[in-house]
């Protein structure tokens, strides 16, 4: 079931935004998660109205060892939606946070300055989804998003990985 919400990209569009879901990281509860390759100091958006239910961001290690799966090393923010829908940002980078736990967000608002070399990760990026809570032993699930209208978005399969390009549709 694709999201109720509809939600812009949780970064600024220049011209071209990619994304990626890799199946060898991204399966099971997490199958629709996306990551956002970027460059530090890009603003991580609020991509939909809600409030701010979870900030961590006291963490500054990270790497490619399974240990940095664990909750201490996992910078991030949820926010709540509408329709018990919530995303989440992770891999955000040391105190980069702009707002706190019980704020309300609008779509489009920075909540955080950018994404560090934190949690398992081998690269600079965003992780994003889109999840609801359900009866597992996780109590969530990612849910396929559904974006809102004027992104173009290019789809490119592999083996491993669905890449994803999105432009903003011009008016002419």
């Amino acid at each position: 079931m694709k999201s109720k919400n509809i939600y812009s990209l949780p970064i600024e569009i220049k011209n071209e935004v990619i994304a990626i879901s890799d199946v060898r990281v991204h399966y099971g509860i997490v199958k629709h998660a996306l990551d956002f390759p970027l460059k530090k100091n890009i603003s991580i958006l609020s991509t939909q109205l809600g409030k701010v239910i979870r900030v961590e961001d006291d963490a500054t290690k990270g790497g490619d060892d399974e240990k940095y799966v664990a909750p201490e090393y996992q910078n991030n923010i949820v926010i709540k939606h509408a329709n018990d829908e919530y995303t989440e940002s992770i891999h955000l980078d040391y105190k980069s946070a702009l707002v706190k736990e019980g704020d309300f967000v609008k779509k489009g608002q920075p909540i955080a300055k950018g994404v560090g070399m934190v949690g398992y990760t081998t690269e600079l990026h965003l992780h994003f989804v889109v999840f609801r809570l359900v009866d597992n032993e996780y109590n969530f699930e990612s849910i396929p998003i559904t974006w809102e209208k004027g992104l173009v978005i290019e789809k490119q399969k592999n083996q491993f990985f669905l890449q994803l390009k999105f432009k903003k549709l011009i008016d002419k």
